[in-house]
């Protein structure tokens, strides 16, 4: 176990053991384990993996005695060996169930968005270009008349009257 320095206060807990990454559901071991009240996380994780001889590579999960998670630090809450925390030990992701079947449709749908998209890509630019062309067209229409009101305006011959009244 860590070396601790005695002028530190101790906290004792009860621990028991559940190897659930062997797929034993059973308690194996229960020890009473020490930890200080200023320790870290990670020596706390220490001072438990050492004192059941666990490999650092392991998920821990700790619970209380009604069997609701708790957090593993310093602030443990105070157990007794008749009703013991119990360390949870599991492979990483072992309780999560990967589906990849939702990866596989996501993918195909990008697939056939793709490819839908590659369909429709001449009869987009078709209709780019017409657009394109309507527009010029309009265009073109105001552009006719606006030059033709700007001959009229700078016409200048007098008839003896305005026929219409100037655009300055």
């Amino acid at each position: 176990m860590a070396n601790i320095s005695c002028n530190k206060q101790l906290k004792k807990i009860w621990i028991a053991l559940k190897r659930l990454d062997q797929n034993d559901e059973r308690v194996i071991a229960l020890r009473e384990v020490s930890i200080t009240r200023d320790a870290e996380v990670t020596t706390v994780k220490e001072v438990i993996t050492h004192s059941f001889g666990l490999a650092s590579h392991v998920t821990l999960k700790i619970r209380n005695s009604h069997g609701s998670l708790i957090p593993l630090n310093n602030s443990l809450p105070g157990s007794t060996k008749q009703r013991p925390h119990v360390l949870e030990v599991a492979k990483t992701f072992q309780h999560v169930t990967p589906r990849p079947r939702v990866v596989a449709m996501r993918l195909q749908s990008v697939v056939r968005r793709i490819e839908r998209l590659e369909e429709l890509l001449p009869r987009i630019k078709l209709q780019h270009h017409e657009k394109m062309n309507k527009d010029i067209e309009l265009l073109n229409q105001k552009l006719v008349f606006l030059h033709k009101r700007m001959k009229m305006a700078d016409s200048h011959c007098w008839k003896g009257r305005l026929i219409r009244p100037p655009l300055w």
